[in-house]
C-alpha cells in the first residue's frame, strides 16, 4: 500500500527539504524498486509533525540485516523510502535495530557479522531520518541463530558466559564505534542492551554505562523482555527502560474486542505498577496477523495458523490505547524490514509478521495522529 499523500503543510516542508534530500540521494541510481532521486520518494520524506523534546516517541523498529549488494546510493534510496512510509503513518521516531552475534550461549565475546550494516551505511540512514525530522534511537540486537545452532532452547535472554569479565569487555569494545556514530549522527537514544535477561543483575553494567556516557551525550536506555519487566526490578544504570511487550492473553478468543485486549494488557502491567508509567517506552509491540496471536504474541515463525487481519489490527489498537492511558514515553511497532517496499506489500500473501499494507496500518496511523494531537493540546493548555 502506498503511503498516504502528504497534506499542505507537509508539501511546504518538502520544498525546504528537497535540496538536502536530493543531495543525499545523488547520484540518481535505482535500487530494487525506488529511484534514489525520484520526486515521489523525496516528497514522501517530509513530516507533518516533527518530534520535539517532551513529545511522545511514536515510531517503529526498523530492522536492518544488511545486503552485501547494497551500494551507498541504494542504501540512501531505501532509507528515503522507509522514512517516507513512516511519515505517511504519522510516525515521529525511528529506532534502528541491527544485528550482532556471539559464537554460543557460553561464549566470552561478541562481534559483528556479515549481516551487520557498516558504520558508514548506518550513518547514511540516520542522516536521512534526521533530515526529515525523525527522532533516532540506535539499537544493537543480538542475533540468535548461532545460539539456536548450539541449543534449540537458547535465546539472547539465556546467555551464560564462562567468563563474564571477558564477555563484558568484548561487549563494551563492540559498542564503542556505534556509540561514537550515535553521537555524530543525530541519535537521541542509544540502547545498550535488549532482552539480555540472564545478565541484567550483573554489576558490570555500570562500567558499560560509564563508557557509553563518555562517547555519547544523549539518553542511554535498556530494553527488557516483557516477562522480566513485570516479574522483578531491573536495576540497570540507564535513563529509562524500554519493554519488548508481548504479553500473552491466553484466555482471549480470536474475536475478542479491543476493550478485552486492553483489559488484558492492563492486568499484566498492574503486576509491575498501577497508574502512569512516564519513564517507560514500549520498545517493541507487534503480533502476527493470524489466529491464536493473542495467546502467543511473541511467536514469529512457522505457526501455520490461518491469516486473520483483524486480530493484528485490534492488538495494535489496544496497545496504543494502553500506552496513552498510562502516559508512557512512547511506542515502537515491530517491525519494518529495511529492505521492504511498502508500496509492493500484499496483505493476503505476505508473511504474517508484517503489518505493511494490512489493516493494522490504519490502527498505527490513527493511533499516532490522535496521540500527537492530544499531547499538543495538553502542552498548549499547560504552557504559560
Amino acid at each position: 500500500m502506498r503511503p498516504t499523500a502528504p497534506g499542505g503543510f507537509v508539501l511546504r516542508l518538502t520544498a525546504c527539504l528537497t535540496a538536502l534530500l536530493l543531495a543525499a540521494c545523488a547520484p540518481a541510481t535505482r535500487s530494487a524498486s525506488v529511484s534514489a532521486g525520484s520526486p515521489t520518494a523525496t516528497a514522501q520524506a517530509s513530516h507533518a509533525v516533527l518530534w520535539r523534546p517532551g513529545d511522545p516517541q511514536l515510531g517503529a523498529q526498523v530492522l536492518w540485516y544488511t545486503s552485501r549488494n547494497d551500494t551507498d546510493a541504494m542504501v540512501r534510496a531505501k532509507a528515503l523510502r522507509v522514512v517516507g512510509y513512516m511519515a505517511g503513518k504519522n510516525m515521529n521516531s525511528m529506532s534502528l535495530s541491527f544485528p550482532f552475534s556471539t559464537p554460543g550461549p557460553h561464549a566470552d565475546k561478541v562481534s559483528t557479522t556479515a549481516s551487520t550494516p557498516s558504520v558508514r551505511h548506518l550513518a547514511i540512514v540516520m542522516d536521512t531520518a534526521a533530515a526529515a525530522g525523525l527522532r533516532i534511537t540506535l539499537r544493537p540486537l543480538l542475533d540468535e541463530q548461532t545460539l539456536l545452532a548450539k541449543d534449540p532452547l537458547a535465546w539472547r535472554g539465556s546467555l551464560a558466559p564462562a567468563d563474564r569479565d571477558a564477555w563484558f569487555r568484548s561487549y563494551g569494545k563492540f559498542l564503542a564505534p556505534y556509540l561514537s556514530l550515535a553521537a555524530r549522527h543525530h541519535a537521541r537514544t542509544f540502547v545498550i542492551g535488549a532482552e539480555l535477561t540472564s545478565l541484567e543483575q550483573d554489576p558490570r553494567w555500570q562500567g558499560v554505562a560509564t563508557a557509553a556516557h563518555k562517547l555519547f551525550g544523549g539518553e542511554i536506555s535498556y530494553d527488557a523482555n516483557w516477562d522480566d519487566y513485570v516479574s522483578r526490578r531491573i536495576r540497570l544504570p540507564v535513563h529509562h527502560l524500554g519493554v519488548d511487550a508481548y504479553f500473552p492473553l491466553a484466555a482471549l478468543r480470536d474475536d475478542a474486542s479491543v476493550g478485552d485486549i486492553v483489559a488484558g494488557w492492563q492486568k499484566w502491567l498492574d503486576r509491575k505498577s498501577t497508574g502512569r508509567l512516564p519513564g517507560v517506552v514500549l520498545s517493541e509491540v507487534g503480533a502476527l496477523a493470524e489466529d491464536g496471536a493473542y495467546r502467543h504474541p511473541g511467536l514469529w515463525r512457522g505457526t501455520g495458523k490461518p491469516l486473520d487481519l483483524t486480530v493484528q489490527k485490534n492488538w495494535f489498537a489496544a496497545a496504543c490505547r494502553v500506552a496513552r492511558a498510562r502516559g508512557m514515553a512512547g511506542l515502537y511497532w515491530w517491525n519494518i524490514d529495511f529492505h521492504a517496499d511498502p508500496a509492493a506489500a500484499d496483505p493476503r500473501t505476505d508473511v504474517h509478521s508484517s503489518f505493511l499494507g494490512r489493516p493494522a496500518e490504519s490502527a498505527i496511523s490513527s493511533c499516532f495522529r490522535d496521540w500527537a494531537a492530544a499531547h499538543r493540546t495538553h502542552t498548549a493548555r499547560t504552557t504559560p
